[in-house]
């Protein structure tokens, strides 16, 4: 893994841009919004690039990144489609309290108690994810994300995609079998 010491920060992103754009674009309802969630995010970690300490894998750091740009535009397309815009300021105030001014983890907040054999095992799990999360079709993929990856609840996942209760669930179990199948064959924990 390339370090913030060993190579130029804008080389190291750019490797990174199309597994991001990738991420983006099954989240976002345009390949514009996808682009521009990437580029802020990308902005935002060259800005606090001397702040990443290699705590965990640059792509996880990016991906973190990433994830609060995408839930922005979410909730931003979602205020202005309601004309609303009631933020909870108790709530922003603690979140904000995880990082410096500089926009990066604040360092009381994280700690890495993680060994390296359990990193470069995770790492590889979340390899085999990442390509299994490649077989679900497009739809299945986004759904699944919004709810696992960004967190969203089951009400808001049915509102902005215009899906039925009944049908989310059927498709979210649907997703987690064939993930679980998918992970464990590539684990080698199955025959085929």
């Amino acid at each position: 893994m390339t370090t913030p010491t060993s190579a130029s920060p804008w080389d190291v992103l750019a490797t990174e841009r199309p597994f991001l754009l990738r991420l983006a674009r099954l989240q976002l309802p345009s390949q514009a919004d996808a682009e521009d969630a990437v580029q802020e995010a990308l902005l935002g970690a060259a800005k606090a690039w001397h702040s990443f300490q290699g705590r965990s894998a640059l792509r996880t750091w990016l991906t973190a990144i990433l994830r609060n740009k995408i839930l922005d535009a979410i909730r931003r397309r979602r205020y202005e489609q309601f004309n609303y815009d009631g933020i909870e300021q108790g709530s922003a105030a603690e979140f904000d309290q995880l990082f410096t001014a500089d926009d990066a983890w604040h360092p009381d907040v994280f700690i890495d108690t993680v060994c390296g054999e359990k990193k470069a095992a995770d790492k590889q799990l979340l390899d085999i994810v990442e390509l299994c999360m490649n077989r679900l079709p497009e739809q299945t993929a986004q759904l699944f994300l919004m709810r696992e990856y960004l967190g969203l609840e089951l009400g808001e996942i049915e509102q902005t995609c215009s899906v039925s209760a009944g049908n989310l669930r059927v498709i979210l179990y649907r997703a987690r079998m064939r993930l679980r199948e998918c992970v464990v064959r590539g684990w080698g924990e199955l025959d085929d």
